[in-house]
């Protein structure tokens, strides 16, 4: 019973060293807020349960990951809590990001913040988000919108979130948050992908707007993977552009939209595409395949069909 105690303990001990000596990938970074720098590269886990999100959180951060997205929302943080503690990283080598659904009174609100960072078993966050600007069934409006948002300030505050921000939030939504925030909003995490480079304001949930005042524009479903169709991955259009440079049609995606400076968080569980989608930064689309891509008009954003089609994160009051 000894050796065999003494055998499982140094099997483990190497095993810790092994996952403590993981070298965090050279993925390059974009200031969202002083000193915090979000990856322009990381893992989604959206639709995972936690199972999934263990293994998929696991592999990316024994690879060398930097940036890992959930949300209290997935139920799947528990997973997340189990890949982190496992994967044996220095804290300080990856950025997470997690969120609480909107809606919600201060109270409540300040109850997800602490139900989120307790289910992922950390004691801070590098970004938390407010999900939607409203209940998922559209309630709450600008009165929630600003309870909450305080409740978001004093969590930071409280040095528990490095930097806070929204998600799905257009013009409406944000000039609610601008006209009281003594924390800026430093993110706003929306659908963008290919297909969505020539769209109208409502459709980007206005980028435009969130490049004015200095909030960083970040992609979730990079390749829309909400629309139903594979086409940012083995459509024409990319998988052409990328013969030229030997890159994937994935990678031709993923990179049109990080060459413009806005972070991806695209979501695998394969281990091939996991290194596919942040191999992005050593190679750069000339400026005729950028804008063949910015022209195109499909796939349109998921949400709203329309015409035309929008997110229908704006038409939330």
């Amino acid at each position: 019973f000894f050796l065999h105690f003494m055998m499982m303990t140094a099997l483990l001990s190497i095993s810790l060293a092994v996952a403590s000596a993981v070298t965090p990938l050279s993925i390059p970074t974009k200031a969202i807020a002083p000193g915090v720098e979000l990856p322009l590269a990381g893992l989604g886990t959206w639709q995972y349960n936690s199972s999934e999100a263990y293994d998929a959180a696991l592999m990316a951060l024994q690879l060398g990951y930097t940036h890992i997205d959930t949300a209290l929302g997935y139920f799947n943080q528990d997973g997340i809590a189990r890949a982190i503690k496992d994967s044996g990283r220095d804290r300080k080598s990856f950025f997470v990001t997690s969120k609480i659904p909107g809606g919600l009174n201060y109270s409540a609100a300040t109850d997800s913040l602490e139900q989120a960072l307790d289910q992922l078993k950390l004691t801070y966050v590098d970004l938390m988000l407010i999900h939607f600007p409203a209940t998922w069934h559209g309630a709450g409006g600008a009165e929630s919108r600003i309870a909450e948002w305080k409740a978001l300030e004093d969590f930071h505050k409280a040095g528990k979130a490095r930097a806070i921000g929204v998600s799905h939030y257009c013009t409406r939504h944000l000039e609610d948050l601008l006209a009281i925030n003594t924390v800026p909003i430093a993110v706003n995490q929306v659908q963008f992908h290919v297909g969505m480079g020539s769209e109208t304001a409502n459709a980007t949930d206005d980028r435009a707007f969130c490049d004015a005042h200095n909030i960083t524009y970040e992609s979730f479903s990079p390749l829309c993977g909400p629309c139903g169709t594979l086409e940012l991955i083995t459509g024409p259009l990319v998988v052409g552009i990328g013969k030229k440079y030997g890159k994937t049609g994935a990678q031709v995606s993923l990179k049109w939209i990080a060459q413009q400076g806005i972070p991806v968080i695209p979501k695998t569980d394969k281990k091939e595409h996991m290194l596919e989608n942040v191999a992005l930064f050593d190679w750069t689309l000339n400026d005729e395949d950028m804008a063949a891509l910015t022209k195109a008009t499909t796939p349109a954003v998921a949400g709203n069909a329309g015409p035309p089609p929008t997110s229908g994160d704006c038409d939330i009051l």
